[in-house]
């Protein structure tokens, strides 16, 4: 092969040319670090639906690729390739990428019966010989029907010298005969869901377009909208670049209105025949889209071929668990039924009954029942209602019971059996104790009512009371237990002994309720259940196995109910808490996103306060000292309106924690006076909580005297706070109290030997926040520590030491976060991201020409950019501007 520059067709060389790459690429770095390890291997290939990003992955990585030096073909697929015009396309792009030359008659021949696999063969000996890393990316390979083609592109594969590599994109599985290469580790392969975006990714990826001020909470909301769709996220987030209003415009996001409609109305249904656009807006009304009953409502037309294909060419319907039933995106589906929403009511009324007959005749009831509602058949509804609401209840989706509940007439709900206990219980968990009580009373006073019914309408009561976080009305309700009967109280049970000071209780109960009970447990029972062993495992300080519960419990709530449910909030707000004692801090936020709301609401007093303390307690970490204290107020406020004091006094206590390390002591007191008058409160009603409101003081107490020097208060303080702590197995509590003695006595000989014992017990817990949360200054006197061997003789490991005081220091961040902040803070004059990366490509020795290569602009651009780099990097030369980022810290 001879080289000219030249010989490659204008035909092929349109083929060959890669596309232009976003301005800021939605595919996250977690999944372009596993595609960059995977494409070492002969054969990788991204299958996805559409708009999920795989031409902008492979856009991506042959930048990588190419930043150190490999040679990287590029070939793009469409519906009319064949061998004669794929095979010639592949050995222009190769050749061209290699620096080979290949006579313009060759290829020609090339395509032709054994022409083209000699010439294969022997771009593939030149591959071999110039040993250099060689990668061909082969895009829309779903387009390619030709056996012949498909064929020579796999004869690639299985032929390549071990520095050749092919990446293939494409809408369904590869046509390749590929399990041997998969038996052999040969073979990769990127589906659908490794390049739906995480929350994390749609955060970075917010941040990095519009700044870092994106709060969480925003990319949260987004993040939920768009289903981890990377084309919805590029979609809006191409309208919020041109508004200054974020938050609102992530609000205001709708399907039927704006950038988003007017992509479906364009790119989606343009491209439909009526007949398909009619049956979509009519199935619209279905959360589930059955084909047969789409075909109904649509008049007749082939719904499967229609669903198939959109979910080929869209992603904008897709198969539930690879089945043969389907579920629209969401914002795809208020898009269509916006224009449901423009046929007359008594057509949308026919639609809602015709869907409910379907619905009873395929024994799907509790769809049937939704639809009948909706559709006028009135008497057929409420039977199906009913069955409805119990199907709801034992899946635990009590917001959707609640839903019936409010929408039903009282006196259907009032000749019902079947409604009432399942609403009464879905009351009581969602914090509506007066229509519980309301409920149960209902229940009761019915003539002829069982003994079995009775007990579950007490428990119930006792659920509502735990909700309420009265505990003294909680045991009244099952003063007539019944061993029995145990596992039925198992959850009642579990909280009450928690708070009793019997954490290890909890647990047992549990056990007896999942191995003994004479039905299996119901989902918002076992869920229920799930959290009070986490909690109790918490309170003890054993936060590694509570962050273990929680985890498993909140991966089921989420797969049975949904990321943004109550069962999973309160598990979210568990394991935020746990996270955050065993140093995960940007993890613990990040499960508090877009959740605050429904715990706020509806869950439990335990989850309230541990997820508005971890929340305030990160963003203090942050410097975000106001937010710390909004989220504080906030907690105090949630207690107020609902007459839960120890909420209050969480609240309190905090607030005097953070102000404490602070040394303000003024605000302390002051603070103080409204914490001693919960505690001391002769008009409050005795809830069972008084040791727990009496700790929270005492500790409190003791920071504040601390403050004002007068240690004896403070020291009696503690011991109050230790006996109260050990009484309830409160051993996180019983570690704070060590650390806040320990800082009493800093200047005495018992100091050091607490303060090794308090992180002694820390380290056999792994609880790496103790002295950041309870003494940050205690930096001054761990030298101290050290030389007296107290820590040694502890059992403290140096390595745990260093990560809980890390955190003591001021300025602290996370360390998956602080390369960036140090990369930013270094940046002389700040270096712009688009002068970082020609910063990096000239540490490899690239030249301007391949750098405007790389990254698709105009070698003056690059010129540009060179000058403003050199100045900035105060550099003579290239070298030297290479120099001076190294010995900046700029580049490693």
């Amino acid at each position: 092969m001879k080289k000219t520059a030249t010989a490659v067709p204008y035909r092929l060389a349109l083929k060959t040319m890669p596309p232009h790459s976003a301005r800021q690429a939605v595919a996250p770095p977690r999944l372009l670090a596993r595609l960059r390890e995977a494409v070492e291997q002969p054969l990788v290939a991204v299958t996805s639906l559409a708009g999920f990003g795989k031409t902008s992955l492979l856009v991506q990585l042959r930048r990588e690729l190419l930043a150190p030096g490999a040679a990287v073909a590029w070939l793009t697929i469409e519906a009319s390739d064949d061998r004669a015009s794929v095979a010639p396309a592949i050995i222009a792009s190769l050749s061209t990428a290699l620096g080979l030359e290949m006579p313009a008659r060759a290829f020609d021949q090339v395509g032709q019966a054994g022409a083209d696999l000699w010439a294969a063969s022997e771009l593939l000996v030149q591959l071999h010989e110039l040993a250099r890393p060689t990668w061909l990316l082969i895009d829309d390979l779903h387009q390619l029907a030709d056996r012949d083609a498909i064929d020579f592109i796999y004869y690639l594969v299985t032929n390549a010298p071990s520095n050749f590599h092919v990446v293939v994109s494409s809408r369904t599985d590869p046509p390749f005969p590929v399990e041997e290469l998969r038996a052999h580790g040969l073979y990769t392969q990127f589906v659908t869901e490794d390049l739906r975006l995480r929350l994390e990714d749609t955060v970075g990826f917010l941040r990095r377009r519009l700044g870092d001020e994106v709060d969480i909470e925003i990319g949260a909301r987004l993040h939920e909208r768009t289903e981890g769709w990377p084309m919805a996220l590029q979609i809006v987030t191409s309208a919020m670049a041109r508004r200054s209003d974020i938050a609102g415009t992530v609000a205001s996001l709708s399907g039927a209105t704006g950038d988003v409609a007017r992509y479906f109305s364009q790119f989606v249904l343009e491209s439909l025949d009526e007949g398909a656009v009619a049956m979509l807006v009519r199935a619209s009304l279905l959360e589930t889209l059955h084909p047969g009953l789409c075909a109904a409502l649509g008049g007749g037309v082939d719904a499967a071929e229609i669903l198939v294909r959109l979910e080929q060419q869209t992603g904008l319907v897709t198969s539930v668990d690879g089945g043969d039933v389907y579920r629209m995106h969401p914002l795809f589906r208020e898009y269509l039924a916006s224009l449901l929403a423009e046929l007359p009511a008594s057509e949308r009324s026919a639609l809602h009954a015709k869907a409910a007959e379907w619905f009873a005749a395929h024994d799907m009831l509790e769809h049937a029942a939704e639809h009948a509602f909706l559709g006028g058949l009135r008497a057929e509804a409420m039977d199906w209602i009913e069955k409805r609401v119990r199907y709801l209840g034992v899946q635990g989706r009590i917001v959707e019971v609640l839903a019936w509940l409010d929408r039903l007439p009282p006196e259907e709900i009032a000749r019902r059996e079947g409604i009432q206990l399942t609403a009464a219980w879905a009351c009581a968990l969602c914090y509506r104790p007066q229509d519980a009580e309301r409920l149960t009373d209902v229940i009761l006073a019915r003539p002829g009512v069982t003994p079995e019914v009775v007990l579950q309408a007490n428990i119930v009561r006792s659920a509502a009371a735990i909700h309420c976080d009265d505990y003294q009305r909680a045991r009244g309700c099952i003063d007539t237990y019944d061993p029995a009967l145990g596992p039925l109280y198992c959850n009642t049970l579990s909280f009450i002994a928690i708070h009793s000071g019997f954490p290890e209780r909890a647990r047992y109960y549990q056990q007896i309720s999942d191995g003994h009970g004479r039905v299996a447990r119901s989902f918002y029972d076992s869920i229920y259940g799930a959290f009070a062993v986490g909690l109790s495992y918490l309170i003890e300080g054993q936060a590694k196995e509570a962050a273990g519960v929680f985890a498993a419990a909140l991966e089921r709530a989420e797969s049975v109910t949904g990321w943004r449910s109550l069962p999973a909030a309160i598990h979210a707000a568990g394991l935020a808490a746990a996270n955050w004692e065993l140093g995960a801090e940007d993890e613990a936020r990040a499960l508090l996103a877009n959740r605050l709301d429904l715990i706020e609401q509806a869950a439990l007093p335990d989850a309230v306060i541990l997820a508005y303390l971890t929340l305030a307690r990160y963003e203090s970490q942050k410097g975000s000292e106001g937010k710390a204290f909004d989220a504080l107020n906030s907690l105090a406020a949630i207690g107020e309106l609902r007459g839960q004091p120890r909420l209050v006094a969480a609240s309190l206590g905090e607030q005097i924690r953070q102000h404490a390390i602070r040394n303000r002591l003024m605000s302390c007191r002051m603070l103080m006076n409204g914490l001693d008058a919960i505690a001391a409160d002769p008009a409050r009603a005795d809830r069972g909580l008084e040791a727990e409101l009496r700790l929270i003081r005492e500790i409190a107490a003791a920071r504040v005297a601390l403050l004002d020097h007068d240690y004896t208060v403070a020291l009696a303080a503690l011991d109050h706070a230790a006996e109260i702590a050990a009484r309830l197995r409160r051993g996180r509590d019983q570690i704070a109290v060590r650390i806040v003695r320990a800082s009493s006595l800093r200047d005495d000989d018992e100091g050091p030997p607490l303060l090794a014992e308090a992180l002694s017990l820390a380290e056999s817990f792994g609880l790496v926040r103790v002295l950041a949360d309870d003494w940050p200054a205690a930096l001054d006197v761990l030298p101290e520590l050290d030389r007296s061997g107290c820590g040694a003789a502890a059992g403290v490991s140096p390595a745990f030491v260093e990560r809980v005081t890390e955190r003591c220091r001021v300025g602290w961040v996370p360390k998956a976060a602080a390369p960036k902040s140090a990369a930013t803070n270094q940046r002389p004059a700040q270096l712009s991201a688009r002068e970082m990366e020609i910063l990096a490509a000239l540490a490899h020795g690239r030249t301007n020409k391949e750098i405007a290569n790389i990254l698709d602009v105009g070698p003056e651009t690059i010129k540009w950019h060179m000058r403003n780099l050199l100045s900035k990097l105060n550099a003579a030369n290239r070298r030297h501007a290479v120099d001076r980022a190294r010995l900046l810290g700029i580049l490693d």
